[in-house]
């Protein structure tokens, strides 16, 4: 229960332009905020041992980290995806692990909506064609056009949802690939569910928007790709670790797919080959990680993470909660 000017909360990091509505939350009910502004697993330890909660973006929330943490009551991430943090872990320390399921919906189903249109219309070649003396239209990939084609969803929870809608809209048809979503519901949206392999194959255009676990990690590599068709792309704005990427720049160079639009790259923070390699692809549109962004989705983000940390600390249930803990 909360102990006043005792609590301590951490934001572990942030790429916001600041945090005062967090620091003005918590300090309105006599407790601390304290930024580290670091991922290293050492630094954690050290920062969130006597954390009453924790509240993290990018960095890893290990076994380790969390085997440190004395107090800890629960971690919240700053998004969607919990995949950064050892959540039988937390769940073993009966800690509690919240995340953000709602603040950019409209904003990434957007964002793969604009993708998938980039790539049906090939806008990054339209635009360099542009700028070149003579627009000669031959230099120009093959277009086809939208209404009627296939729209495959790897994964369909609020944002496969809304995609789905937008999409159709567009005359496209709709398939979706999701074990956790009924027949009924996948109906009323008015797409068809089907079995990975006959997505794969069906589909023009492949868009996740699946969890990263044990299943999905790597759920498109060599094998995925075989099975698709020359002329589709593949279109990520869930999580990096979804696309074996190694295996996504051998199909495209061998032209086994057409395509792929990134928002997310599983080598996004490191400096890697592969990273380089498709980033400066000609069949590859790359955006930085900013399906997510808009004002209005950073704001309620960051309000929405707090007051899931505080509500904890007063004895409630975090609406996000992920995980189930004896409190």
């Amino acid at each position: 229960m909360w102990h006043g000017g005792n609590v301590k909360v951490v934001i572990t990091d942030h790429r916001f332009p600041d945090v005062e509505q967090e620091r003005r939350a918590v300090e309105a009910l006599g407790g601390k905020l304290v930024v580290a502004q670091t991922i290293d697993e050492q630094q954690l330890a050290s920062v969130c041992a006597d954390a009453d909660g924790v509240i993290t973006a990018r960095a890893a929330i290990t076994k380790g980290v969390i085997a440190a943490m004395e107090r800890c009551r629960i971690i919240v991430r700053y998004g969607i995806g919990v995949d950064t943090i050892d959540i039988a872990a937390a769940t073993e320390r009966g800690i509690m692990v919240a995340n953000v399921p709602d603040y950019c919906i409209d904003e990434v189903s957007d964002h793969a909506l604009a993708l998938l249109l980039m790539l049906s219309r090939q806008i990054i070649p339209a635009i360099s064609l542009a700028r070149e003396e003579r627009w000669a239209i031959a230099k120009m990939p093959p277009l086809h056009r939208l209404r009627g084609q296939v729209c495959g969803l790897a994964g369909c929870g609020k944002i496969g949802s809304l995609l789905a809608g937008k999409v159709s809209q567009l005359g496209m048809r709709v398939v979706v690939y999701d074990p956790y979503l009924s027949e009924s519901r996948c109906r009323e949206m008015g797409a068809e569910p089907v079995s990975l392999d006959t997505l794969l194959a069906s589909a023009d255009f492949i868009s996740l928007h699946a969890p990263l676990n044990d299943r999905t990690h790597h759920l498109f590599g060599e094998s995925a790709f075989a099975k698709m068709k020359n002329n589709a792309s593949i279109i990520n704005t869930a999580r990096g670790g979804l696309i074996d990427e190694a295996a996504l720049l051998a199909a495209l160079n061998s032209g086994k797919i057409f395509g792929a639009a990134l928002d997310v790259l599983e080598s996004e923070t490191s400096v890697m080959p592969v990273r380089s390699a498709l980033v400066n692809h000609p069949k590859v549109i790359v955006t930085a990680h900013t399906a997510w962004v808009s004002e209005e989705a950073r704001a309620t983000l960051q309000a929405r993470a707090i007051s899931q940390v505080l509500a904890c600390l007063k004895g409630e249930t975090p609406y996000g909660l992920i995980n189930s803990v004896t409190k």
